[in-house]
C-alpha cells in the first residue's frame, strides 16, 4: 500500500516548529548578552527542577529570598530615616547659632538711615515711622501692631494734645510721600526724623 504524502499545511507546521528550537535561531547576539541568557535559562531549569524534587528546600528558598528583599528595603528605609534627623538637626543646631536679632525702636532706626544712606528715601521714612511706633509703645501711650495703619496710630495715640498733633502731622506728610507723590529728598527726610524725635508726653491722667 503506497504511503500518504503529508498534506502541505501540515509539512509547514512541522517544518515552523523545527526552526523555532534554539539551534535553529540564527540571529546573532552579543556575547553578554547570550552569555546572560544561557545564566537565565540554567537557573530557571534548576529552579524547576528544585520544585519538582524537593519542594521543601525550593519553599525554604523562596522564604530566604523574601526574607532578604525586607531587610533590603527595612536597611534603605533606615537609611533614609538617619539621614533626615541628620539634617534635622543640622537646621536646628544653624537656627541656635543664628539667633534672630530683636528689633526694637533702635534697630528700626538704624535701618532707616542706612537706606536713606542708599538712597532709599521711601524705604527709610517708613522705617522711621515703625521706630516712633515702638518708641511711643515703650512709652505706654500707643499700642504698637504690625497691620495697624499709621492713621489708625494718630487716632490711637495716648498723647498730650501738642504731641497728638505733631504725630498727626507726621502721619499725612507719611502718606504724602509715600502715596501722593510728594517729592522727598534728603532734607525732607531729615526734617521728618527731627519732627518725629523724642519726647513724646502721655496725656494728662
Amino acid at each position: 500500500m503506497p504511503r500518504q504524502a503529508p498534506a502541505p499545511g501540515e509539512l509547514q507546521r512541522a517544518l515552523d516548529s523545527v526552526f523555532a528550537t534554539p539551534p535553529y535561531r540564527w540571529a546573532e547576539q552579543p556575547a553578554p548578552l547570550q552569555l546572560l541568557r544561557e545564566w537565565w535559562d540554567r537557573l530557571g531549569d534548576w529552579l524547576t527542577g528544585l520544585r519538582a524534587d524537593n519542594p521543601l528546600a525550593f519553599r525554604l528558598l523562596v522564604l530566604g529570598l523574601l526574607v532578604a528583599l525586607l531587610l533590603v528595603f527595612a536597611h534603605a528605609a533606615y537609611i533614609v530615616w538617619r539621614t533626615a534627623q541628620a539634617a534635622g538637626r543640622a537646621e536646628e543646631r544653624g537656627v541656635r547659632r543664628e539667633p534672630r536679632e530683636h528689633r526694637d525702636a533702635g534697630w528700626y532706626s538704624r535701618a532707616a538711615d542706612r537706606a536713606a544712606a542708599e538712597g532709599r528715601l521711601l524705604e527709610a521714612l517708613q522705617l522711621a515711622f515703625v521706630s516712633l511706633s515702638l518708641t511711643l509703645a515703650e512709652q505706654g501711650v500707643l499700642d504698637y501692631h504690625a497691620s495697624k495703619t499709621p492713621a489708625e496710630y494718630a487716632r490711637e495715640a495716648r498723647l498730650a494734645e501738642a504731641d497728638r498733633a505733631r504725630l498727626g502731622s507726621l502721619v499725612r506728610l507719611l502718606y504724602a510721600h509715600g502715596f501722593g507723590g510728594r517729592p522727598l529728598g534728603p532734607e525732607e527726610y531729615r526734617r521728618w526724623r527731627d519732627a518725629g524725635a523724642p519726647p513724646w508726653h502721655a496725656a494728662p491722667g
